[in-house]
């Protein structure tokens, strides 16, 4: 039994880049503690963990271990800490405002243009 606390990771999983960036987190550390939860069918959940679905889509969300919610670049960062090879990112971002800046430009304007909300947006107005 693993003495690190979990972590909660909200991802969307009708986006493509997301379900493929979730799963290279999964095999990459299998043992890690790390509870995924796919949103895209939980909007009802949501509100108990203290957000709504159109917020966890836009950026991704997780609840740390001390169940404090981290969102977007931050929310990787916690996330990035339980991953062999990805915690070398975490130290740089946290101690370069200069670089965390144009890491979190460049997440936010990916996350406007990724694929799973441009389908859902089509799927709405057609459907």
């Amino acid at each position: 039994m693993s003495c690190i606390p979990h972590i909660t990771v909200f991802f969307d999983g009708y986006c493509p880049v997301c379900r493929r960036e979730v799963a290279a987190y999964r095999r990459l550390a299998p043992a890690a503690p790390v509870l995924w939860r796919d949103i895209a069918n939980a909007a009802p959940t949501l509100e108990q963990d203290g957000f709504d679905l159109a917020a966890a889509l836009a950026l991704l969300h997780v609840r740390d271990a001390d169940g404090r919610l981290r969102i977007g670049l931050d929310a990787h960062l916690c996330l990035w800490q339980h991953l062999p090879g990805w915690r070398l990112l975490v130290n740089p971002l946290q101690r370069s405002a200069t670089l965390r800046t144009a890491v979190d430009a460049l997440y936010r304007l990916f996350t406007r243009y990724r694929p799973g909300l441009r389908r859902r947006a089509r799927e709405r107005r057609h459907g």
